[in-house]
C-alpha cells in the first residue's frame, strides 16, 4: 500500500512538471508570434531577451526542468538574443538598466514585484507562463483553461508599454487590472 501511494505521488509530481513545462513552451510560442506582429518589435532584427531562470534546490526538480525548456525554446529561434540570469533580484535590476526588449520570468524570486515595476518603467515587455504574476504587473501571460489557451495581459502595464498590435489580435487578449 505504501509503495502504491509513493508511486501515485511520483506520478502526480511528474504530471505537474509536464504541465508547467508545456505552459512555458506554449507561452514562448505566443511570444514568438507576438513579436512578429507588434509594430515596434517586428522592426528590430534581433529581440534582446533577459531570462530570469532561478535555481532552486527542491526535492522536485520542476523549476530546473522549466528553466531547461525555456532556454531550449529561446535558443531554437534566431530572432532572439538571450542572456540568462540565474541569480538574485539585484543582478536583474542592474541588468535591466541595459537595453532589453523582453524579460521572461521562468520562476519566482524575491522582490519580483519590484523587478516588474522596474521593467515597466524601462518599457521592457515582461512575459511568463506564471499567470499569477499578472496582478503584480506582468505584461503578458498564457493560461490554459480546459484545453484552451487564454492570452492574459495586465491593462495598466500594456498601456504603459504602448504596445501596438492589429485589432483582431487585441480582441483575443483578456485584459485584467493589476490593482
Amino acid at each position: 500500500m505504501i509503495a502504491f501511494l509513493a508511486w501515485v505521488r511520483l506520478l502526480w509530481a511528474g504530471t505537474l512538471v509536464t504541465i508547467e513545462t508545456e505552459k512555458a513552451r506554449l507561452t514562448i510560442e505566443l511570444l514568438k508570434r507576438f513579436v512578429r506582429l507588434e509594430k515596434h518589435l517586428r522592426q528590430r532584427p534581433v529581440i534582446r531577451v533577459l531570462i530570469l531562470a532561478p535555481k532552486l534546490r527542491t526535492a522536485f526538480q520542476d523549476q530546473n526542468l522549466v528553466n531547461q525548456v525555456v532556454l531550449e525554446e529561446f535558443q531554437k529561434d534566431t530572432l532572439f538574443d538571450c542572456q540568462v540570469v540565474a541569480t538574485g533580484p539585484l543582478v536583474i535590476q542592474n541588468l535591466l538598466h541595459q537595453r532589453f526588449d523582453v524579460l521572461y520570468i521562468a520562476g519566482m524570486v524575491p522582490k519580483i514585484k519590484r523587478i516588474l515595476i522596474l521593467a515597466r518603467e524601462r518599457k521592457v515587455l515582461t512575459v511568463s507562463h506564471l499567470t499569477e504574476l499578472i496582478s503584480l504587473g506582468l505584461a503578458l501571460s498564457l493560461d490554459l483553461e480546459r484545453r484552451r489557451a487564454c492570452i492574459i495581459a495586465n491593462k495598466e502595464t500594456w498601456q504603459r508599454l504602448s504596445l501596438d498590435l492589429p485589432n483582431p489580435i487585441l480582441k483575443r487578449i483578456v485584459f485584467v487590472s493589476g490593482r
